[in-house]
Protein backbone atom coordinates (compact mmCIF):
# COMPACT_ATOMS: atom_id res chain seq x y z
CA UNK A 1 0.00 0.00 0.00
CA UNK A 2 1.39 3.39 -1.12
CA UNK A 3 0.97 6.11 1.58
CA UNK A 4 0.08 10.05 -0.04
CA UNK A 5 -1.39 12.80 1.33
CA UNK A 6 -4.93 14.31 0.41
CA UNK A 7 -5.62 18.21 -0.25
CA UNK A 8 -8.92 19.52 -0.07
CA UNK A 9 -9.78 23.12 0.14
CA UNK A 10 -12.13 25.90 -0.64
CA UNK A 11 -10.87 28.17 -3.82
CA UNK A 12 -10.83 31.40 -5.27
CA UNK A 13 -13.44 30.92 -7.50
CA UNK A 14 -11.37 32.05 -10.81
CA UNK A 15 -13.82 30.04 -13.54
CA UNK A 16 -11.52 31.87 -16.48
CA UNK A 17 -7.91 29.91 -15.07
CA UNK A 18 -10.09 26.64 -14.75
CA UNK A 19 -11.20 26.86 -18.24
CA UNK A 20 -8.09 28.24 -19.48
CA UNK A 21 -9.55 31.39 -20.85
CA UNK A 22 -6.76 32.62 -18.55
CA UNK A 23 -3.11 31.18 -18.74
CA UNK A 24 -0.84 31.53 -15.46
CA UNK A 25 2.66 30.83 -15.71
CA UNK A 26 2.78 27.85 -13.98
CA UNK A 27 0.66 26.24 -16.80
CA UNK A 28 2.60 23.93 -19.25
CA UNK A 29 0.48 25.21 -22.76
CA UNK A 30 1.90 21.89 -24.17
CA UNK A 31 -0.14 19.56 -21.57
CA UNK A 32 -3.10 21.65 -21.17
CA UNK A 33 -4.65 19.12 -24.13
CA UNK A 34 -4.38 16.59 -21.47
CA UNK A 35 -6.62 18.36 -19.28
CA UNK A 36 -9.99 16.54 -18.29
CA UNK A 37 -13.22 18.62 -19.12
CA UNK A 38 -16.29 17.04 -16.63
CA UNK A 39 -18.67 20.10 -16.85
CA UNK A 40 -18.48 23.85 -18.14
CA UNK A 41 -22.30 25.28 -17.61
CA UNK A 42 -21.77 29.02 -17.40
CA UNK A 43 -22.91 30.22 -14.28
CA UNK A 44 -25.45 32.47 -15.86
CA UNK A 45 -27.31 28.67 -17.24
CA UNK A 46 -26.94 27.20 -14.45
CA UNK A 47 -28.87 30.00 -12.24
CA UNK A 48 -31.97 29.45 -15.23
CA UNK A 49 -31.37 26.08 -14.48
CA UNK A 50 -31.58 25.95 -11.06
CA UNK A 51 -33.77 28.91 -10.21
CA UNK A 52 -36.09 30.48 -12.56
CA UNK A 53 -39.46 28.31 -11.45
CA UNK A 54 -38.73 29.35 -7.78
CA UNK A 55 -38.05 32.81 -9.44
CA UNK A 56 -41.36 32.53 -11.33
CA UNK A 57 -42.88 31.38 -8.06
CA UNK A 58 -42.04 34.47 -5.49
CA UNK A 59 -43.01 37.07 -7.98
CA UNK A 60 -46.03 35.81 -8.37
CA UNK A 61 -46.81 35.87 -4.75
CA UNK A 62 -45.50 39.58 -4.72
CA UNK A 63 -48.22 42.35 -4.59
CA UNK A 64 -45.81 44.68 -5.00
CA UNK A 65 -43.79 45.46 -7.70
CA UNK A 66 -40.43 46.95 -6.08
CA UNK A 67 -40.38 43.77 -3.83
CA UNK A 68 -40.03 41.80 -7.07
CA UNK A 69 -36.42 39.83 -8.58
CA UNK A 70 -35.55 40.33 -12.06
CA UNK A 71 -32.26 38.94 -11.84
CA UNK A 72 -31.48 36.28 -9.21
CA UNK A 73 -27.82 35.99 -9.91
CA UNK A 74 -27.36 39.87 -9.88
CA UNK A 75 -29.92 39.60 -6.78
CA UNK A 76 -27.21 36.71 -5.10
CA UNK A 77 -24.14 38.87 -6.09
CA UNK A 78 -25.43 41.76 -4.69
CA UNK A 79 -26.31 40.32 -1.44
CA UNK A 80 -23.38 39.78 1.53
CA UNK A 81 -25.37 37.03 2.82
CA UNK A 82 -24.61 34.32 -0.24
CA UNK A 83 -21.76 33.86 -3.09
CA UNK A 84 -23.17 32.78 -5.72
CA UNK A 85 -21.40 29.95 -6.19
CA UNK A 86 -18.21 27.82 -4.39
CA UNK A 87 -15.22 26.12 -5.43
CA UNK A 88 -13.14 22.97 -3.79
CA UNK A 89 -9.96 22.12 -5.17
CA UNK A 90 -9.02 17.96 -5.03
CA UNK A 91 -5.35 17.00 -4.91
CA UNK A 92 -3.70 13.54 -4.14
CA UNK A 93 -0.05 13.77 -2.98
CA UNK A 94 2.43 16.22 -4.37
CA UNK A 95 4.65 16.90 -6.99
CA UNK A 96 7.16 14.59 -5.41
CA UNK A 97 5.01 11.25 -5.32
CA UNK A 98 2.08 11.95 -7.55
CA UNK A 99 3.45 15.15 -10.04
CA UNK A 100 2.82 14.91 -13.57
CA UNK A 101 5.45 12.97 -15.42
CA UNK A 102 6.24 10.78 -12.31
CA UNK A 103 4.90 6.78 -12.57
CA UNK A 104 2.26 7.53 -10.27
CA UNK A 105 0.75 10.35 -12.36
CA UNK A 106 -1.94 7.70 -13.79
CA UNK A 107 -3.26 6.85 -10.14
CA UNK A 108 -3.38 10.29 -9.23
CA UNK A 109 -5.48 11.00 -12.83
CA UNK A 110 -7.58 7.62 -11.99
CA UNK A 111 -8.28 8.28 -8.18
CA UNK A 112 -9.50 12.18 -8.79
CA UNK A 113 -11.95 10.98 -12.17
CA UNK A 114 -13.51 8.43 -9.61
CA UNK A 115 -13.96 11.19 -6.89
CA UNK A 116 -15.37 13.74 -9.89
CA UNK A 117 -17.92 11.13 -10.69
CA UNK A 118 -18.76 10.03 -6.69
CA UNK A 119 -19.27 13.77 -5.89
CA UNK A 120 -22.88 14.52 -7.13
CA UNK A 121 -24.16 11.66 -6.00
CA UNK A 122 -22.48 12.02 -2.50
CA UNK A 123 -23.81 16.02 -2.83
CA UNK A 124 -27.20 16.14 -4.29
CA UNK A 125 -27.66 19.71 -2.93
CA UNK A 126 -24.31 20.96 -4.61
CA UNK A 127 -25.25 21.99 -7.88
CA UNK A 128 -21.99 21.37 -10.13
CA UNK A 129 -22.02 23.80 -12.82
CA UNK A 130 -17.78 23.80 -13.67
CA UNK A 131 -15.65 20.68 -13.28
CA UNK A 132 -12.21 20.45 -14.58
CA UNK A 133 -9.18 17.89 -13.84
CA UNK A 134 -6.23 20.08 -14.21
CA UNK A 135 -2.75 17.83 -15.57
CA UNK A 136 -0.78 20.75 -17.09
CA UNK A 137 0.62 22.05 -13.41
CA UNK A 138 2.89 20.34 -11.32
CA UNK A 139 0.52 17.72 -9.48
CA UNK A 140 -2.70 16.30 -10.56
CA UNK A 141 -5.61 18.48 -8.96
CA UNK A 142 -9.32 18.77 -9.57
CA UNK A 143 -11.58 22.21 -9.75
CA UNK A 144 -14.96 21.51 -8.77
CA UNK A 145 -17.53 24.59 -8.92
CA UNK A 146 -21.04 24.50 -7.53
CA UNK A 147 -23.99 26.32 -6.22
CA UNK A 148 -25.35 25.32 -3.02
CA UNK A 149 -29.38 25.21 -2.82
CA UNK A 150 -31.75 24.42 -0.45
CA UNK A 151 -35.56 23.31 -1.23
CA UNK A 152 -39.08 24.09 0.59
CA UNK A 153 -37.77 27.59 1.92
CA UNK A 154 -40.00 29.19 3.78
CA UNK A 155 -37.95 32.53 3.46
CA UNK A 156 -37.27 34.09 -0.32
CA UNK A 157 -37.32 31.96 -3.14
CA UNK A 158 -38.90 28.21 -2.09
CA UNK A 159 -35.35 27.01 -4.13
CA UNK A 160 -32.77 29.13 -3.37
CA UNK A 161 -29.05 29.72 -2.52
CA UNK A 162 -27.24 28.35 0.82
CA UNK A 163 -24.76 26.82 1.80
CA UNK A 164 -25.59 26.00 5.55
CA UNK A 165 -29.01 25.02 4.53
CA UNK A 166 -27.55 22.86 1.80
CA UNK A 167 -25.57 21.10 4.11
CA UNK A 168 -27.46 20.28 6.44
CA UNK A 169 -30.14 19.02 4.11
CA UNK A 170 -26.81 16.62 3.97
CA UNK A 171 -26.67 15.63 7.20
CA UNK A 172 -23.55 18.09 8.43
CA UNK A 173 -24.66 20.11 11.33
CA UNK A 174 -21.90 23.01 12.96
CA UNK A 175 -21.21 22.87 16.72
CA UNK A 176 -20.03 26.87 16.83
CA UNK A 177 -17.49 28.85 14.36
CA UNK A 178 -14.58 26.43 15.54
CA UNK A 179 -16.70 23.33 14.01
CA UNK A 180 -18.82 24.77 11.13
CA UNK A 181 -20.87 22.60 8.87
CA UNK A 182 -18.60 23.29 5.72
CA UNK A 183 -15.37 21.98 8.25
CA UNK A 184 -17.63 18.77 8.53
CA UNK A 185 -18.65 18.35 4.59
CA UNK A 186 -14.80 18.86 3.91
CA UNK A 187 -13.63 16.22 6.46
CA UNK A 188 -16.17 13.80 4.77
CA UNK A 189 -14.83 14.84 1.46
CA UNK A 190 -11.26 13.72 2.46
CA UNK A 191 -12.80 10.84 4.05
CA UNK A 192 -14.59 9.71 0.77
CA UNK A 193 -11.53 10.50 -1.35
CA UNK A 194 -9.42 8.35 0.85
CA UNK A 195 -11.63 5.58 0.38
CA UNK A 196 -11.25 5.86 -3.81
CA UNK A 197 -7.03 6.15 -3.04
CA UNK A 198 -7.33 2.49 -0.89
CA UNK A 199 -8.96 1.14 -4.23
CA UNK A 200 -5.79 2.46 -6.19
CA UNK A 201 -3.66 0.72 -3.49
CA UNK A 202 -3.05 4.31 -1.94
CA UNK A 203 -3.14 4.99 1.68
CA UNK A 204 -4.00 8.59 3.12
CA UNK A 205 -0.94 9.71 4.88
CA UNK A 206 -2.13 12.70 7.21
CA UNK A 207 1.04 15.29 7.27
CA UNK A 208 2.67 16.16 10.50
CA UNK A 209 1.14 20.11 10.56
CA UNK A 210 -2.51 18.60 9.90
CA UNK A 211 -2.30 16.19 12.57
CA UNK A 212 -0.50 18.87 14.60
CA UNK A 213 -3.47 20.96 14.17
CA UNK A 214 -5.84 18.58 14.36
CA UNK A 215 -4.46 17.96 17.61
CA UNK A 216 -4.82 21.16 19.13
CA UNK A 217 -8.31 21.07 17.86
CA UNK A 218 -8.91 18.28 20.08
CA UNK A 219 -6.96 19.09 23.39
CA UNK A 220 -8.86 22.20 23.38
CA UNK A 221 -12.42 20.35 22.97
CA UNK A 222 -10.87 18.06 25.71
CA UNK A 223 -10.47 21.11 27.62
CA UNK A 224 -14.08 22.82 27.14
CA UNK A 225 -15.70 19.58 27.80
CA UNK A 226 -14.01 19.18 31.24
CA UNK A 227 -14.40 22.18 32.14
CA UNK A 228 -18.16 21.90 31.60
CA UNK A 229 -18.31 18.28 33.55
CA UNK A 230 -16.97 20.59 36.40
CA UNK A 231 -19.54 23.20 35.90
CA UNK A 232 -22.35 21.20 35.72
CA UNK A 233 -20.91 19.49 39.09
CA UNK A 234 -21.08 22.75 40.55
CA UNK A 235 -24.91 23.53 39.23
CA UNK A 236 -25.92 19.93 40.64
CA UNK A 237 -23.97 21.17 44.34
CA UNK A 238 -25.90 24.65 44.15
CA UNK A 239 -28.99 22.73 43.21
CA UNK A 240 -28.93 20.34 46.23
CA UNK A 241 -27.95 23.26 48.27
CA UNK A 242 -31.24 24.97 46.72
CA UNK A 243 -33.02 21.90 47.63
CA UNK A 244 -31.87 21.86 50.91
CA UNK A 245 -32.32 25.65 51.68
CA UNK A 246 -36.28 25.10 50.51
CA UNK A 247 -37.03 22.21 52.42
CA UNK A 248 -35.56 24.41 55.76
CA UNK A 249 -37.87 27.22 54.75
CA UNK A 250 -40.64 24.97 54.43
CA UNK A 251 -39.94 23.31 57.82
CA UNK A 252 -40.45 26.42 59.62
CA UNK A 253 -43.18 27.49 57.82
CA UNK A 254 -44.89 24.62 58.72
CA UNK A 255 -43.73 24.82 62.32
CA UNK A 256 -44.77 28.25 62.36
CA UNK A 257 -48.46 28.25 61.01
CA UNK A 258 -49.60 24.54 62.28
CA UNK A 259 -52.76 23.95 63.77
CA UNK A 260 -51.01 21.28 66.42
CA UNK A 261 -48.29 23.21 67.18
CA UNK A 262 -50.61 26.11 68.45
CA UNK A 263 -52.52 23.59 70.75
CA UNK A 264 -49.27 22.05 71.96
CA UNK A 265 -47.62 25.57 72.86
CA UNK A 266 -50.33 27.41 73.76
CA UNK A 267 -50.04 28.85 77.19
CA UNK A 268 -54.08 27.61 79.15
CA UNK A 269 -56.03 30.59 80.25
CA UNK A 270 -55.94 30.82 84.31
CA UNK A 271 -58.83 29.73 85.89
CA UNK A 272 -61.18 32.01 88.11
CA UNK A 273 -59.60 32.14 91.70
CA UNK A 274 -56.24 30.12 90.50
CA UNK A 275 -53.07 31.74 92.39
CA UNK A 276 -50.18 32.12 91.08
CA UNK A 277 -48.34 29.50 92.32
CA UNK A 278 -50.59 27.42 90.99
CA UNK A 279 -50.84 28.64 87.04
CA UNK A 280 -47.40 29.00 87.21
CA UNK A 281 -46.86 24.83 88.03
CA UNK A 282 -49.56 24.19 85.49
CA UNK A 283 -47.63 25.76 82.49
CA UNK A 284 -44.02 25.58 83.24
CA UNK A 285 -43.95 22.65 81.41
CA UNK A 286 -45.44 24.12 78.42
CA UNK A 287 -43.20 27.00 78.94
CA UNK A 288 -39.94 24.82 78.77
CA UNK A 289 -41.14 23.01 75.79
CA UNK A 290 -41.90 26.53 73.65
CA UNK A 291 -38.35 28.24 75.36
CA UNK A 292 -36.48 24.98 73.49
CA UNK A 293 -39.12 25.26 70.31
CA UNK A 294 -38.10 28.76 69.99
CA UNK A 295 -34.31 28.24 70.35
CA UNK A 296 -34.52 25.48 67.52
CA UNK A 297 -36.68 27.45 65.47
CA UNK A 298 -34.24 30.69 65.88
CA UNK A 299 -30.87 28.23 65.11
CA UNK A 300 -32.18 26.75 62.08
CA UNK A 301 -33.23 30.48 60.58
CA UNK A 302 -29.45 31.48 61.49
CA UNK A 303 -28.43 28.40 59.80
CA UNK A 304 -30.58 28.96 56.52
CA UNK A 305 -29.78 32.58 56.66
CA UNK A 306 -25.97 31.50 56.47
CA UNK A 307 -26.34 29.06 54.32
CA UNK A 308 -28.64 30.90 52.14
CA UNK A 309 -25.39 34.12 51.88
CA UNK A 310 -23.08 31.04 51.12
CA UNK A 311 -25.45 30.21 48.68
CA UNK A 312 -25.16 33.77 47.05
CA UNK A 313 -22.00 33.65 47.16
CA UNK A 314 -21.25 30.78 45.29
CA UNK A 315 -23.59 31.55 42.68
CA UNK A 316 -22.18 34.80 41.57
CA UNK A 317 -18.43 33.03 41.75
CA UNK A 318 -19.95 30.41 39.48
CA UNK A 319 -21.77 33.51 37.36
CA UNK A 320 -18.14 34.68 37.13
CA UNK A 321 -15.95 31.63 36.26
CA UNK A 322 -18.87 30.90 33.37
CA UNK A 323 -18.13 34.80 32.31
CA UNK A 324 -14.30 33.92 32.03
CA UNK A 325 -15.10 30.62 30.42
CA UNK A 326 -16.87 32.23 27.88
CA UNK A 327 -14.03 34.71 27.31
CA UNK A 328 -11.72 31.88 27.02
CA UNK A 329 -13.33 30.28 24.80
CA UNK A 330 -13.72 33.14 22.15
CA UNK A 331 -10.22 33.44 22.31
CA UNK A 332 -9.52 29.91 21.54
CA UNK A 333 -12.12 30.01 18.41
CA UNK A 334 -9.86 33.44 17.06
CA UNK A 335 -6.81 31.42 17.73
CA UNK A 336 -8.35 28.49 16.25
CA UNK A 337 -9.44 30.72 13.20
CA UNK A 338 -5.59 32.02 12.86
CA UNK A 339 -4.29 28.48 12.79
CA UNK A 340 -6.46 27.44 10.10
CA UNK A 341 -5.65 30.58 7.99
CA UNK A 342 -1.75 29.95 8.59
CA UNK A 343 -2.53 26.40 7.32
CA UNK A 344 -4.59 27.78 4.29
CA UNK A 345 -2.10 30.28 3.63
CA UNK A 346 0.87 27.91 3.76
CA UNK A 347 -0.72 25.08 1.62
CA UNK A 348 -1.53 27.64 -1.05
CA UNK A 349 2.41 29.44 -1.13
CA UNK A 350 3.51 25.19 -1.67
CA UNK A 351 0.88 24.55 -4.55
CA UNK A 352 1.63 28.10 -6.25
CA UNK A 353 5.35 28.23 -5.80
CA UNK A 354 6.61 24.76 -4.64
CA UNK A 355 7.66 22.89 -1.28
CA UNK A 356 11.24 23.70 -2.12
CA UNK A 357 10.95 27.29 -3.15
CA UNK A 358 8.75 27.77 0.34
CA UNK A 359 11.31 26.43 2.44
CA UNK A 360 14.19 28.25 0.68
CA UNK A 361 12.04 31.41 0.99
CA UNK A 362 11.69 30.32 5.16
CA UNK A 363 15.37 29.90 5.28
CA UNK A 364 16.01 33.15 4.19
CA UNK A 365 12.90 34.77 6.54
CA UNK A 366 14.88 33.48 9.18
CA UNK A 367 17.99 34.65 8.58
CA UNK A 368 19.71 31.20 8.26
CA UNK A 369 21.73 29.74 5.31
CA UNK A 370 21.99 26.15 4.22
CA UNK A 371 24.17 25.03 6.97
CA UNK A 372 21.46 26.58 9.71
CA UNK A 373 23.84 29.11 10.67
CA UNK A 374 22.78 33.01 11.44
CA UNK A 375 23.83 34.95 8.40
CA UNK A 376 25.08 38.05 9.04
CA UNK A 377 25.02 41.55 7.03
CA UNK A 378 28.43 40.80 5.54
CA UNK A 379 27.62 37.15 4.71
CA UNK A 380 24.26 38.36 2.85
CA UNK A 381 26.72 40.69 1.12
CA UNK A 382 28.65 38.49 -0.50
CA UNK A 383 25.96 35.93 -1.03
CA UNK A 384 24.92 38.24 -3.53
Amino acid sequence: MYLSSISIELGTDILDHNNRKFIAENVDRERTKNNVEFKNISLEEAYHILFDNALQRYNDRQKRADRKIGNYLEHIQKSKQEKPFYEIIVQVGNHNDMGIGSRNEPIAKAILEDHMLSFEKQNPYLFVFNATLHMDEATPHLHIDFIPFTIDSKRGLDTRVSMKQALEKQGFRGAGRSDTETMAWLQSEKESLASIMERHGVEWEQQGNEREHLSVLEYRKAQRSKEVDELEAQVSTLKGQIENLTTAIETVTVLSTDEEFDEEYKLPVPQKLESAKSYKERVEEKFEKLKAFVKRVLVELMQVRSENKALRAANQNFAFENFELRDTNRNYQKTNRKLHNQLTEYRLLRKVLGSKNVERLLEEASGKNQNGKKITHYEKDNHR
